[in-house]
């Protein structure tokens, strides 16, 4: 038992002896062979005299082929590790195999090219001429080549066997492979001449041999080319229909004293040049028609140019493809269009409704203004038989376009600066103007910027539910814009008991029944807000809460908002007011995000500016673009003044004040009870804001409110800069004793 303990103790001590110089020995080889590589590879100047020495007598025997030793050392070591085998003679005898036959090469070479750089070495040399002598050159070369294959199979043991059969079954597929598409073109090529030869009488007797190499051109559709000189006649004509139908309405009312009102002319408008060609000319047309064909070549798409639509400032040329032809490859090429043409953008439109063609509007190279005037003295405006009829300006195919706002029937427009958004709501004011009496439309004008509807000052036109019409004047301050929304959602209500007592559905209707029971006829009261953005940062949820209830039920009231902003963001541009607004106008903007902010889709954002816009309306499936008209401020001017000389705003009271005790005249209606629960509250909590008193008298319009009389009375206030109260207590406490005073006193209010 001992004896046999023992043996297996020294077999482990043995072994792992034996391991250990086996380790060693291959630490040794991997140094020596590490350092006749960096012999033979790297610089020579940093070999040293030994280093120097082995080069020198590796190249005087070996020659050139001795930069290969490294890596049949290295091969060896690899080997002789993962094999755990040493192979002395295999290595050698290979490696001198190997290397004697590159020798004998490079010496063949040598002697053909002298003046290479390539050395056979003195044992290429002397084979090589012991070889030639024997048996000539090719015999010394076939030698060598013999004992290049040779030396490798020692080395590597190569299987030729597997490795040949592998080689050629390689090139065996290959080549069936090759052999079975020739085939197949062949047969293609054949059913290819068989359809032509049975396809060619039948096209030969139906398309004569002119027409099929005769090129079809491109219908220009020029849609405005007469509109813009349509005589101002056809306005003079209907001008006295419309006042014989309001005089006939007179006789009814007889009783009611009524102010007469006349039209403004159109002479108080420029007026359009009467040779101007929308559009660019035939020879423009073709020209760019070409460029665009050959830009479709170039991109292997098979596609023609049908027709052509010219605009005052772009021009829209209907593509068609051909057979088999995808949209999204055009679509997708509408960069490298836009550097074809030359144009600063294009949007495409694909395709285009209710055509089989992709629609792409590129820039005019000299755009075209188009004027309020042209498009009001236009048929489409003049024989409209709504009121509320608005000038937009001209469709892309260069139609006018004009809207209804009672179809709309609330409409949001967003812009960015200087993008034409004044300029569009001045053009909507004015068509206004032109086409009703202020008996007829009133304009409820908020303008928080304080300078864009100054103009409209003093007209006869102007409405502001919350003072009489003595009074009334453009809107100019936020809270003074809450507290008209406020009386005029109140106006909206009276409306609706007045509707239900008619048991009519719209205004309409009720004019219909007014006039036949003479009484009163209503009004539309048109909202213009100019700056939403900066409402909605000072009294956020009153101003919501307003336009919600307007937008939702105003409509068949005759009441019609329309909202504009420059900044066109979530924060602005509300979920709950988005969804009431479903007439839009997008000009252009700064980004993707803005466009589909407002349209929901992308393209505001590549739109030229300068009254460039995109108009979805209620019932339209894509946006369409439009060029808006212009109206300078002198002609705004002249038209105001107009209008002032007929005298200022007219309207009857339609909210009388309200008579309840408990109800302030103050604040918003905000009564002394909740002026002094208000107080209270914040004495207890001693802090004040708006979810403190929204959670506490259940509206954020009435939170919003109290704020507000609490700012005015001055119980808190804000300092710049800060965003927080800062609360007055000894005010608040002196305060409280004298509402609870007044609030005995039932005449008396806060």
């Amino acid at each position: 038992m001992r004896r046999t303990i023992h043996k297996k103790a020294k077999n482990k001590a043995s072994q792992s002896g034996n391991s250990f110089f086996r380790i060693l020995f291959w630490v040794f080889c991997a140094t020596v062979f590490l350092w006749l590589t960096w012999i033979l590879w790297g610089t020579t100047g940093t070999t040293g005299p030994a280093g120097k020495y082995v080069y020198n007598a590796l190249k005087f025997v070996f020659g050139t082929s001795a930069y290969l030793i490294p890596l049949f050392l290295i091969y060896w070591l690899y080997r002789s590790v993962k094999y755990k085998t040493l192979a002395f003679f295999t290595l050698f005898f290979g490696m001198f195999l190997t290397l004697s036959g590159i020798s004998i090469l490079i010496s063949f070479l040598k002697v053909n090219f002298t003046q290479s750089s390539l050395a056979g070495g003195v044992l290429g040399d002397f084979l090589f001429k012991h070889l030639t002598g024997v048996a000539g050159k090719s015999g010394a070369i076939i030698i060598a080549i013999a004992c290049i294959f040779l030396g490798i199979h020692i080395l590597v043991a190569i299987p030729w066997k597997e490795t040949i059969v592998k080689c050629w079954g390689l090139i065996k597929e290959d080549y069936v492979a090759w052999d079975q598409a020739k085939a197949n073109l062949k047969q293609k090529i054949a059913e290819r001449k068989e359809e032509e030869k049975q396809n060619t009488p039948k096209e030969e007797t139906e398309i004569p041999a002119e027409e099929t190499t005769k090129k079809v051109p491109p219908k220009i559709m020029r849609a405005t080319a007469e509109m813009i000189k349509t005589p101002q006649k056809i306005k003079q004509e209907e001008t006295p229909k419309a006042e014989n139908k309001q005089d006939d309405t007179e006789e009814n009312t007889e009783n009611k004293q009524t102010k007469e009102y006349i039209l403004p002319p159109l002479d108080l408008l420029r007026a359009p040049e009467e040779n101007n060609l929308c559009g660019p000319s035939d020879e423009e047309i073709a020209k760019a028609t070409n460029l665009l064909e050959t830009t479709l070549k170039n991109f292997d798409i098979h596609a023609s140019v049908t027709g052509v639509a010219p605009g005052p400032v772009i021009t829209r040329y209907e593509i068609k493809p051909d057979a088999g032809v995808k949209i999204s490859s055009i679509v997708s090429i509408s960069n490298d269009i836009a550097l074809a043409m030359k144009a600063r953008g294009i949007r495409v439109e694909a395709p285009i409704p209710g055509k089989d063609a992709i629609g792409f509007e590129i820039p005019n190279e000299k755009p075209i203004m188009v004027t309020v005037r042209e498009i009001l003295q236009d048929p489409s405006f003049i024989n409209s038989k709504y009121k509320t009829t608005v000038v937009l300006g001209r469709y892309a195919d260069g139609a006018p376009a004009t809207s209804v706002i009672e179809k709309m029937p609330h409409l949001l427009v967003a812009g960015a600066t200087n993008s034409g958004k004044s300029i569009c709501v001045h053009t909507m004011i004015a068509s206004i103007l032109y086409r009703a009496k202020p008996d007829e439309i009133k304009l409820m004008l908020v303008d928080p910027k304080r300078v864009e509807l100054t103009f409209y000052e003093g007209i006869p036109h102007l409405y502001d539910p919350k003072v009489p019409c003595e009074d009334a004047d453009i809107i100019k301050d936020a809270n003074g814009a809450v507290k008209s929304l406020q009386a005029l959602v109140k106006v909206m209500e009276k409306r609706m008991k007045i509707f239900e007592i008619a048991k009519v559905k719209n205004i309409e209707g009720y004019n219909k029944w007014a006039v036949e029971h003479n009484e009163e006829k209503m009004f539309f009261i048109v909202v213009i807000i100019d700056e939403m953005a900066d409402l909605m940062l000072q009294t956020k949820a009153a101003i919501e809460d307003s336009v919600q209830r307007l937008t939702q039920m105003g409509r068949a009231l005759g009441i019609h908002l329309i909202l504009c902003t420059q900044r066109p963001s979530t924060n602005v541009i509300t979920g709950v007011i988005k969804a009431n607004l479903p007439s839009r106008i997008a000009l252009q903007v700064a980004s993707k995000i803005d466009s589909r902010v407002v349209l929901d889709s992308n393209g505001a954002d590549a739109l030229l500016g300068k009254g460039d816009m995109l108009y979805l309306g209620i019932s339209d499936p894509k946006p369409k673009r439009i060029q808006g008209s212009y109206i300078s401020e002198e002609e705004i001017s002249k038209l105001t003044d107009f209008w002032r000389a007929q005298g200022g705003p007219d309207y009857p009271i339609q909210i009388k004040p309200e008579t309840n005790p408990n109800q302030g005249t103050e604040g918003l209606g905000s009564s002394a009870e909740e002026i002094i629960s208000a107080l209270t509250l914040i004495l207890e909590r001693r802090r004040v804001s708006q979810d403190l008193l929204k959670a506490h008298f259940g509206s954020s319009a009435r939170a919003t409110n109290i704020l507000s009389v609490l700012e005015m009375k001055g119980f808190i206030t804000k300092p710049e800069g800060s965003n927080r109260w800062e609360i007055h207590f000894d005010l608040i406490e002196s305060a409280l004793n004298e509402l609870k005073q007044k609030q005995q006193q039932p005449d008396e209010e806060f």
